[in-house]
């Protein structure tokens, strides 16, 4: 799963790359680029809705396949500060995406280019945060890793949503895309909230794990918080 992650972070980077080089060469996106980038957020999303193995266990804890109870009492969730630092993350998200889009506005920037090239901005940025450093999880989340992430399916609202600011049928269909993940993420978490913790769900703790995300990271907080016996 980590070569997967660095695969994608290099694509993403070159779609990045690509985009820029545009933009500032004062080129249009062509209809093919554009498609491409559509396929390289809208496939990945649809494959979040239904359950399947070909996405992190992180993202597709919510699915009821993926659970397998633990040994040990169901616990309850610590509502304020499992919910709290979502709310905390979603703000921070939303300083950040305003401000830059107002700032773009004021110096008569903000057109559906730079709205493209800012959402795949964020899709470098989330895979560097998946496999090297998060702030969210730092700052705000406090959980152990990416696998028992609160927000893991967020991430692609997060980068569609200044999509919406111009209409088409690329960014439309993005934007219901990644509510229709959020919305399938929350539902579940709500109905089943022991699917996405590691006192309840077994195949959220490491000796479970089959991503080993963290391999890049400095794995302290996993020394300091081991597996539940």
């Amino acid at each position: 799963m980590v070569v997967k992650h660095l695969c994608k972070l290099i694509f993403h980077t070159v779609l990045l790359a690509i985009a820029l080089i545009l933009y500032f060469t004062n080129q249009d996106f062509g209809a093919g680029f554009l498609l491409i980038i559509w396929l390289s957020l809208a496939v990945p999303m649809m494959f979040r809705i239904f359950p399947n193995r070909c996405i992190a266990l992180g993202a597709r804890k919510h699915f009821a396949c993926t659970y397998n109870p633990a040994p040990v009492a169901k616990a309850e969730i610590k509502g304020r500060g499992f919910h709290k630092g979502a709310v905390f993350c979603a703000l921070g998200w939303l300083v950040v995406t305003a401000a830059m889009l107002l700032a773009l506005f004021r110096v008569d920037m903000l057109t559906a280019q730079t709205t493209i090239i800012i959402a795949l901005a964020y899709a470098v940025v989330d895979i560097v945060f998946v496999l090297f450093f998060c702030p969210f999880r730092a700052l705000f989340m406090r959980n152990h890793c990416c696998v028992t992430c609160r927000i893991h399916n967020w991430d692609y609202f997060m980068k569609c949503a200044p999509l919406i600011l111009f209409p088409s049928i690329y960014t439309v269909s993005l934007v219901i895309l990644s509510v229709v993940v959020v919305l399938r993420w929350e539902i579940s978490l709500w109905r089943n909230p022991h699917f996405f913790m590691r006192e309840t769900n077994q195949n959220l703790r490491c000796s479970a794990c089959e991503d080993k995300l963290c391999q890049l990271r400095i794995r302290k907080l996993e020394q300091r918080d081991p597996d539940i016996p």
